[in-house]
């Protein structure tokens, strides 16, 4: 197998990248697509879906849950990357985005020093990128040994989650107030208003 050499970009397209990939863009996109969740979970009670198995056992679940578990981890995926490229602009240098490529939140929220309460919840990261990495993605695992029955979003989890997310886009909201140094000595401070 032959190794292709890596991309090598201009640089250019490195600053573009780093006006792309800063941490309020991560920000942006982590509340846009909580914003779906909510209203997703907003609409629960709707649609329900039932399995049953060969031995006679109803399954039931919300229609929502899938969607809504999908776009509530990935909201939290971008939040928690927004962290770390703030403290660590290096995820971003070189025109492509490294050491943080992976859904795994747990291990994200490890890789940081600032996000807060990640140990109060690890178990909310562990739940929805169990989801996201599994059922909310994809109709089946990667081979017969990888089956995993969907979980539910229960009211504990979303709960925790909107909570984190208040929480976490609060304290990212005042970090990029006071402004945050790229790559290149790329500078940028956000104001927000509500």
């Amino acid at each position: 197998m032959t190794r292709r050499p890596p991309k090598v970009f201009d640089h250019a397209a490195e600053k573009a990248f780093v006006d792309a990939a800063n941490p309020h863009q991560w920000l942006l996109t982590a509340t846009s697509l909580h914003d779906q969740a909510v209203a997703l979970w907003g609409n629960r009670g709707r649609s329900l879906l039932s399995h049953i198995d060969p031995q006679g056992r109803r399954t039931t679940w919300d229609d929502t849950n899938r969607s809504t578990f999908l776009l509530a981890g990935f909201a939290m995926e971008n939040m928690l990357k927004a962290f770390l490229i703030y403290e660590r602009p290096a995820y971003i240098a070189g025109g492509r985005l490294s050491g943080i490529a992976t859904h795994d939140l747990a291990k994200l929220a490890e890789l940081s020093t600032l996000v807060p309460y990640k140990a109060r919840d690890r178990w909310m990261f562990v739940a929805l990128a169990e989801g996201n990495e599994s059922w909310a993605r994809y109709p089946c695992g990667k081979d017969a040994d990888d089956i995993k029955p969907e979980g539910q979003f229960t009211i504990h989890l979303w709960l925790k989650y909107t909570s984190s997310m208040q929480a976490y886009t609060i304290k990212m909201r005042k970090l990029l107030t006071k402004g945050w140094v790229g790559p290149y000595g790329h500078y940028g401070n956000w104001t927000f208003r509500d």
